[in-house]
């Protein structure tokens, strides 16, 4: 499980909006693949890491910004999708 107040603390995020954001992209739109989602784009990039690598970092029990950047991109990504998706359903 996620525990935001330690992910606040440990990338120094602290204006409302920002842990707003982390928050709703965290728990609303990173999908449930998103371990398997961070190895392969990182893998593209040439960084090894693991699964349990990702899911800490997630759940703020350890640090990797490059982990963190990438879970959150993806995050972002899905947001858009799903926003994309009300659009088209409303265009209708």
């Amino acid at each position: 499980m996620t525990n935001l107040n330690k992910l606040y603390t440990i990338y120094d995020v602290q204006k409302p909006k920002e842990k707003e954001v982390l928050k709703d992209l965290l728990t609303n739109h990173l999908p449930k693949e998103y371990t398997a989602m961070v190895i392969n784009r990182l893998r593209h990039n040439d960084v090894q890491v693991d699964s349990q690598s990702v899911r800490n970092t997630k759940c703020g029990i350890s640090k990797n910004l490059v982990i963190f950047n990438t879970i959150i991109e993806i995050a972002q990504e899905y947001k858009q999708l799903s926003k994309k998706l009300k659009d088209n359903l409303n265009a209708v």
